[in-house]
This record gives structure tokens, sequence and C-alpha cells, in this order.
């Protein structure tokens, strides 16, 4: 405890020195403390579910960027031959829309129809109530409906007597069973649970072509790798090929533990940040080695007095060790303190819908975490710095003068290494941040096919038992088209089933006069269901042929709109206007219709970056189309909130009933699909700015440190006739000396974290000439800056002065 006191006087008394190590080290444990935090709330933190590592994920593939659902018929054939599943459930998500509740208006809320063994897959008991019997899970079976816990709170105050009440789901009443605990909300932050079993009837869904959104969910057997479960699915779907090869061609079952499902593509951004937190914490260290290697030599004679009267070499370093200790606590506890301070612009910059980023904390992991990167830092920053202190000589440094003498050869030697160090770290941050930029603004100025700025969007989903045929769609569409283009500031209006960035609807097709291929071996192509002035409202023009039109109804001929890379794909050369595809357009029990083309558009970009190979896109009118999932857009320059409440307003007018969710600008939509590249790029920066902070302020303290060492040596210097630039040439040298070396060394790092990079860039190469050079300057410039103020000092030196004081 004496000698706590004794070190906490010593930092007090030379608060300067202090206040520059803790802050300095505040930074880079701060930094790493973020970080680390959020890897834990996203990649480390376990799953609320009983033996969560043994839950999977199935769905089906026929290669590389071509994963889709499951078809219905090839779950009951994976269900009934594979050995490796203790349960395996099929889940289909979608939303309804909830009504009829006293006191409440009408709202969307997120819904998943599963077998009922989905829930002994997740391995939680309802809180209340029960989850659906065997007879409630088969087709014809009484409509129930187990709900969530928010839903309960949310809807019906918790109210234990909700069990056995009924409730109005897309206008079709369901008696509650159940409410499951808080944890639980999968799939994807469900809130009503429904028996598909009941619906599996479905001729769309038991045609093997169909892949209707459904996802399996599967539980390993008690000592089960996931290598055997992906072994047994790949033999199962080579069966099913050889029984099916019209549908089943090429199809493979890819299996996925559930967190990787979850969070997979967000692991290899998350370790590279924190890979280069930690180059920011070793520049952080090296500085702070070569501060206290410094103040221990200003200490020599202090600690040779301490070794005079008795003190030994291991109480020197132990002394020594304390300080740093101190320092370094307190670092931590001040750098944990602005780490928590950003935890809210974390989540800002986090992409959005994925729950786990929402729920960054700093709880005992991240505190330990914290504490374990103090401790580690005492080691790194001060350990070589008392070792060197102690190694002192102590009848040299008892003497008078001893002060200006200079260092032993090795103490120099590590202390340029050190800023070596600094500058090869430096350059290689530099560059990742450089390669991440460019990848993110080539990701920004992507061209989308369309103007996303001054375009509102939101969602609608019609009861399909209101809502049971194209008339009364067609009537609802465009009862709400007129008011809302009437209203004031709208300049036009259209309505999507299957919009950009807002989901997706894949088809086949084949060109008419070509052999109808295999639903395995046909192409795909987006398919989008259209009706008011759609592509106006985009501002996507007519390239060729015409629009839909009044005269395009169920009963006309078929027609389609595509976009020029289908036209270029499959009619290079030719007009494609009148010629026909057979396309389905999703209809129940139409199956594939040929169908004219009457007008080309350009190319849209429907899905996110990193979410699927882009494919060609088929328009259909919704007239000839049924779809009750809408979303409606509005081009105005009005503010979003304002929007907003108009189209709710309308929807109102048209459907009282009718709830309206995710209304957005459509730029939130585009901007979302960046934000894992937005935070990579915001943090990569924002580390290699500090990262060249402190090694500009590293090697300037190197510089000053080792000219006031070199004072004697430049007052003979000058004496002896050297010019004051000469003197400057000298230190500079130095300087430059340290960078050239850095330098070197950095490249090599540089090249090896940019290959590192290369999966996370978009249209940029890992190895970018301009990129190295610009960094190169501004490294160049740093140092140059961090070498000038002490090569001018010395420059300044009076030789008379300088020889006097020594």
């Amino acid at each position: 405890m004496n000698n706590f006191r004794l070190t906490l006087r010593q930092i007090i008394k030379n608060p300067a020195f202090s206040a520059i190590a803790i802050l300095t080290l505040a930074l880079g444990i701060g930094a790493n403390t973020a970080i680390f935090s959020i890897v834990n709330a996203v990649l480390l933190r376990p799953l609320p579910y009983p033996d969560a590592d043994r839950i999977m994920v199935l769905n089906e593939s026929s290669g590389p960027g071509q994963n889709y659902s499951v078809a219905l018929p090839d779950y009951f054939d994976w269900h009934h031959d594979n050995t490796v599943f203790e349960h395996l459930a099929a889940t289909h998500k979608e939303s309804r829309n909830l009504s009829g509740i006293p006191g409440r208006e009408s709202e969307r809320i997120s819904c998943a129809s599963v077998t009922r063994n989905f829930f002994n897959i997740i391995g939680l008991p309802p809180e209340l109530g029960r989850t659906f019997s065997e007879d409630e899970d088969k087709i014809g079976a009484l409509p129930v409906v187990v709900i969530s816990d928010r839903l309960w709170q949310r809807a019906f105050n918790r109210d234990r007597e909700v069990i056995g009440r009924e409730i109005n789901l897309h206008d079709q009443n369901f008696t509650v069973v159940g409410v499951m605990p808080s944890q639980v909300t999968s799939p994807q932050d469900t809130d009503a649970w429904f028996s598909i079993m009941r619906r599996s009837n479905n001729p769309a869904w038991m045609d093997r072509s169909h892949h209707p959104m459904i996802y399996v969910w599967g539980k390993l057997k008690p000592g089960v790798t996931v290598e055997q479960a992906r072994a047994e699915m790949k033999a199962i779907a080579a069966r099913l090929e050889k029984t099916y090869p019209d549908t089943n061609g090429k199809v493979y079952a890819v299996v996925t533990p559930l967190l990787e499902n979850l969070v997979g593509k967000y692991r290899t951004n998350l370790t590279l940040l924190l890979g280069a937190v930690g180059l920011v914490l070793l520049i952080a260290c090296a500085n702070l080695a070569n501060l206290f290697a410094a103040r221990g030599a200003a200490r020599a004679r202090e600690f040779a007095i301490h070794a005079a009267v008795g003190a030994t070499r291991a109480q020197i370093i132990r002394k020594l060790l304390l300080e740093s200790f101190l320092i370094a606590l307190l670092g931590g506890a001040l750098g944990f303190c602005i780490a928590v301070w950003l935890r809210d612009a974390l989540v800002a910059l986090g992409p959005e819908g994925v729950s786990r980023f929402q729920q960054i904390s700093f709880d005992l992991p991240v505190l330990g975490f914290t504490f374990l990167i103090a401790s580690l830092t005492t080691i790194l920053f001060g350990l070589w710095p008392a070792w060197q202190t102690s190694r002192a000589d102590v009848q040299l440094a008892l003497k008078e003068g001893s002060a200006g003498s200079g260092d032993p050869p090795s103490a120099r030697r590590a202390r340029d290494w050190f800023v070596i160090s600094e500058i090869a770290l430096t350059l290689t941050l530099l560059v990742g941040a450089g390669l991440v930029l460019k990848s993110f603004s080539r990701m920004q100025s992507l061209q989308l096919g369309y103007e996303p700025r001054d375009l509102f969007s939101a969602r609608l989903e019609l009861p399909w038992k209101t809502y049971a045929n194209r008339e009364k769609i067609g009537t609802f569409n465009k009862a709400l088209l007129d008011r809302v283009t009437a209203l004031p500031g709208i300049q036009s209006a259209g309505i999507g089933s299957n919009a950009p960035l807002m989901g997706g609807w894949q088809t086949g097709f084949y060109r008419e006069g070509s052999p109808p291929s295999s639903p395995s071996n046909m192409p795909s192509a987006d398919l989008e269901v259209i009706t008011g002035d759609y592509f106006q409202t985009f501002k996507a023009p007519l390239l060729r042929g015409r629009t839909f039109n009044e005269r395009d109804t169920k009963d006309s001929p078929r027609v389609i709109i595509i976009d020029q890379e289908m036209a270029e794909q499959f009619f290079p050369g030719e007009d494609p206007i009148g010629k026909r595809l057979s396309v389905d357009a999703g209809n129940d029990e139409e199956g594939y219709i040929m169908s004219e083309i009457v007008g080309v558009v350009p190319r849209m970009r429907f899905h996110a970056i990193d979410e699927m190979a882009p494919l060609p896109l088929i328009y259909c009118s919704m007239a000839q189309a049924q779809r009750t999932s809408l979303g409606l857009f509005v081009r105005s320059n009005m503010g979003a909130a304002s929007l907003s409440k108009l189209i709710r307003e309308a929807v109102n007018s048209v459907d009282p009933s009718q709830p309206v969710f995710d209304a957005r600008p459509m730029l939130d939509r585009v901007h979302e699909t960046w934000g894992t590249q937005r935070l990579l790029s915001f943090l990569f920066s924002i580390f290699a700015g500090l990262a060249l902070v402190l090694a500009t302020i590293g090697l300037y303290g190197l510089l000053a440190y080792t000219m006031l060492k070199r004072v004697r040596e430049i007052g003979i210097r000058l004496a002896l006739g050297a010019q004051p630039s000469q003197i400057r040439t000298l230190i500079l040298s130095h300087g430059m000396h340290l960078l050239l070396i850095g330098s070197i060394i950095g490249l090599l790092s540089a090249f090896a974290l940019s290959r590192a990079l290369q999966s996370v860039l978009f249209e940029v190469k890992a190895i970018d000439p301009k990129i190295y050079l610009g960094v190169g300057l501004l490294l160049f410039g740093a140092t140059l800056l961090a070498s000038w103020i002490p090569a001018r000092r010395a420059s300044r030196v009076d030789p008379i002065i300088a020889l006097r004081t020594e």
C-alpha cells in the first residue's frame, strides 16, 4: 500500500506527463473496447436457446450466389430420409394485419408459419399456454396462433386471459393458444406463429419447381457434427436429383449454423476492424514506451540514489511497472468511459435490421476485456523502459552533468525501432483506410437505374380473404392511386409488389421457339408486378415500346416489359418488341404462359450488392398478376413525416382496417444496403487518422529527445563551423531514415492487409498504386512536419551556452 501511495504521488507530481500518457492510452483502449463491444454483441454472445450450437438453418442452392428457399416436397423428403437431425422444421415468413382489438388501430405484425416441431428446436417452453397440438398441425385443422411476449405486452397489456381469445389476423379469426417467452423471436423478429401444415395442400407449394420462401430449421442429434449433417444432406439431395431430374437437377442442400446464418456475413468486417484497432493500440504502446524510456533516463540520478542506498534491480523494475500499471488502469477507465459514450454512434453506424447490432452493451465480458487490455499494455509499454532504467550505471548517473550525456547505443536503437514500427503500422492502416473508402465511394456512386432522391415508399399487406381476386385488388389500387396523386405536392405515384430493396420474387422463363427446359435448367429473372405511373415515379425512362395501359386486363393477351439487361442477353442484335417469353407470373394454378414483350426499360438494381448476383428483370401488369403484398411509391419533395401522414390518411379513406408500415424515403433503403461498408470505412478512417497522429507525435518526441541529448555535440559542430542548414539536415535525415525503413516494412504488411480486404472491397483492386502513392505522400508530409520543429530548434542552438551548460 505504501508503494501504491508513493506511485500515485509520483503521477500527481508530473501532471503534464501523466495526462499525455493517460489520454494516449485512453484513446487506444477506448477504441479497442468499443470494437470489442460490437464483436461481443454480434459474434460472441450466445443465442438465447438451449443447445443453440446444434440449431441449423437449411436452404437449397444451385451454385455460389444462387441460394434460394426450399421446395415443400423437398422438405418432406429431407424430414423422412435424414438420420442426423433430432428435429427438422419448415418455416415460412410473412406478415399479417392485426385488427379488431378495442382501443387499438390495425397494425401489421411479423408472422411465421411453422411446423409444430419448430418449438422443439427452439427448446424453450411457452411462458403461458401451449404450442400447437398434433391435431392442430395438419390440413384442415382449426386456426390457432401462438404469440410473442412483446405482442402480448403491446396489444394485450399482459392479460393472462388472452389464452383462448380470438384475434383477427388478415380478416380471419385465430384462437390464441400460447405466449412464447421474450427470448423467442425467431425466425426474424416474429410476433405470431401459425401452423404451416394447415396450408400444405396448396397446389403451388406442392410443386417441386416452386420455392415459396420456405426455410428449414434443424436441430442436430447429440454428437453429430455440422460436417456429418452436410455430407448426409448432400447425399439426400443427390438422390432427389436422380429421382426428379427436371426440378432438382444441380440442386443441393446448404446447412448453416444458426448464428452463422444470422451474422456470418459481418464476421470478416468485424475481424478486420478488431485487427485494425489492435494496431492502433500497438502504436500507442510504442509511443508510451519511448515516452517512459525518456522519462526514465531523466530520472536516472533518482534511481541511482535508490540503488546506492540498497535498492535491488528487481525493486526498481517493480516500482516502474507499478507506475505503468496505474497509468494503464487510469487510461483503461477513461477509455471505457469513451467507449460507453460512443455506444449510440456505433449503433447508428451499424446495419439496420440486424437486432444484435442494436444490442451493444458494456457488460462483464467487455469490462473484463478492458481490464485485460489495460494489463497487457502495462507490459507492452512499461517493461522495456523499466528494464533499461534499471540497467543504468550508478557511478555515471551520480556524476554532475550526466543529464546531458548520451544514451547507450542499444537504447537509441530500440527507440528508433519503436518509431519505425509506428510508421509501418500507420502506413498499413492508411492503405487499408484508403481502400475501404474508395470501395465505399464506388458503392455510393453505383448506378441504380432509378432516382432514389425525393422518392418515398410505404408497404401494405392486403388480407387475401378480403382481396381474393384481381378485381378487388385492382379496385383498391386504383382508388388509392387516385387519392394519392390528387394530393398537393405529389408529382407521380405507382405500386409494385417486389420493388427494389423490398424483397424479391424470382421466376423461370424461356423464349418462344426454344424447347422448354426443366425448371432446374431454366434461366431465372426477377419478377416485378406493377401498376400506376411506376416507371415515371422511379424516373426510369422507357427505352423502347410502351408501358402497361388499361387495355392490359386479366382477359387480354399477356404482356410483359423487360429490362435492358435481358434485351442484350437474350435478344442480342434483335428488337425484342413483339417477341414472346413463357413466364410464370405466380398466379395460382396458371403456371407458364406465353407473354408478349411490349417495352424495354433501363436495368434497375433490385438487390443489395452483397445479397445475390443480379438477374434480368421482367415486369408484369398487376391487372394480369395477382398480388396482395404491395409497395406504394410516391415522388414528391415534401418531408418524410408529412408524406407518411398523407399516405396513411389516403389508405385509411380507402380501407380503414388496412395499416401502412415501413414508410420511409427510398434513399434510406439505399443507405441501409451500405450499412456494413459504412461502418467499416468510417471506423477504419478514424483508426488510421488516430494512428497517423500518434505516429507523428511519436516521431516528433523521439527527434526532440534526441536533439536534447545531442546538444553538446551540436554545439561543438556549430563551434567548428557547421552551418545551421547542415544541423537541420542532420535531424531531418534521421527522421527520413526512419520513414524509409518503416515504409519498406509497412509496404509488406500493407500488401498482406490489402489481400485480406479484397473480399469486402467493391470494384477496387487490392493493389491500387494511387492509394499507395497518396499514403506515401501523406506520411512524407507528416514526417517532415514532425522532423522540422526539432531540426529548426537544433539549428538555433548557441554553441557557447551549450558548451557552458555541459
